[in-house]
């Protein structure tokens, strides 16, 4: 299989994964000013509100959805003392209008207080079986010893619930594994089919991305051995290939790499997938037939299954190490992904 076909069957595959892909939908509450957008903008590592894809779902909640963004967002403002009711109604109750699959409860720390009305919509969340965390914002603005009241009135007046605390301008260790708990703990609450699009999405936890994409190969390496193909090396098997490129165009989807889909389009991805391909073939296959001087249709497929899932684990984990790396680079301040990925074939 040549350059080009193979750079249409990676494309193929990369736009039937996003057309195909189930987004997470996740509620902001809390009032006005208490630091949902920097919440967002530090998650998702782009300013939502500034690309002004919001859109009204009712008067109080707009939705934010974007082609290129992995999740959908709900932002409800502050509540009007005389629209509590509009706001019981709208917000509380939003489940029966749109799938929420988690609510983050902002509270602002530096306000030394938790409102009683906070306290009322977090239950009443927690009553219409809506997961809802509580999310102490510019944390980094009072002591501990405030911070730790502030949780006994949550645990008095609410019970358990996931609680984090968050900085809007210090970025230490101890924010930074907050945010990592926090999307940990989501994806854990999530359903699986709506993991690879939050995952995607989220710029916080690198290991979450290596742990999916490999998750993504242990299924596809088993689809592999199941893969009827002759003769040995397999790399160019229809079948084989289009479960490789799916494969691959997962592992791609999950890093979420800006600029990649040009880099599919100009087929640099393309060639040293194929050049890999290739050598994991060859190699595989001379070191295994090296050792057999004859054999029959049964021992010949197994063969062919045990090839099949080596090439395929080897491809994957090679791709999987190679943008783990290519994105810790980027997250340490190189933004240029041109010429990132103009060493993607020396990582691979």
């Amino acid at each position: 299989m040549n350059t080009e076909e193979l750079n249409e069957k990676l494309q193929k595959s990369f736009e039937e994964l996003k057309n195909n892909l189930k987004k997470p939908s996740i509620l902001l509450a809390g009032g006005t000013g208490v630091g949902k957008s920097s919440l967002i903008n530090k998650i998702f590592r782009r300013d939502v509100a500034k690309e002004g894809i919001g859109k009204p779902v009712t008067y109080l909640i707009e939705k934010f959805e974007s082609e290129n963004l992995g999740v959908i967002l709900y932002d409800s403002p502050g509540y009007e003392i005389d629209k509590v009711k509009q706001f019981e109604d709208e917000v509380i109750d939003i489940k029966k209008k749109e799938a929420v699959n988690l609510v983050w409860y902002c509270i602002q720390a530096s306000g030394s207080k938790i409102a009683d009305f906070d306290i009322g919509t977090i239950k009443k969340f927690r009553e219409n079986n809506l997961p809802v965390s509580i999310i102490f914002t510019k944390r980094d603005m009072v002591s501990k010893d405030t911070i730790n009241i502030l949780k006994e009135v949550v645990n008095k007046e609410i019970g358990e619930i996931d609680i984090y605390e968050m900085s809007s301008t210090v970025e230490d260790e101890f924010y930074t594994k907050e945010l990592q708990r926090l999307i940990s703990d989501a994806i854990k609450k999530l359903p699986d089919i709506l993991r690879d699009a939050f995952i995607s999405a989220q710029k916080i936890s690198l290991d979450e991305k290596w742990n999916r994409a490999h998750g993504a190969i242990l299924q596809h390496i088993a689809i592999a051995f199941a893969v009827p193909f002759n003769p040995i090396p397999f790399s160019d098997a229809p079948i084989l290939v289009a479960n490789q490129m799916g494969m691959i165009a997962r592992i791609l989807y999950i890093y979420d790499l800006d600029g990649l889909e040009n880099m599919l389009k100009g087929e640099t991805v393309s060639v040293i997938i194929g050049q890999l391909m290739s050598n994991l073939g060859k190699t595989l296959a001379v070191n295994i037939l090296a050792f057999i001087p004859g054999i029959g249709p049964l021992i010949k497929g197994l063969i062919s299954g045990g090839v099949a899932t080596l090439l395929t684990s080897a491809l994957g984990e090679a791709v999987n190490i190679s943008c783990y790396k290519l994105y810790e680079s980027i997250l340490n301040g190189n933004k240029d992904i041109e010429e990132q990925m103009k060493m993607f074939g020396d990582m691979v």
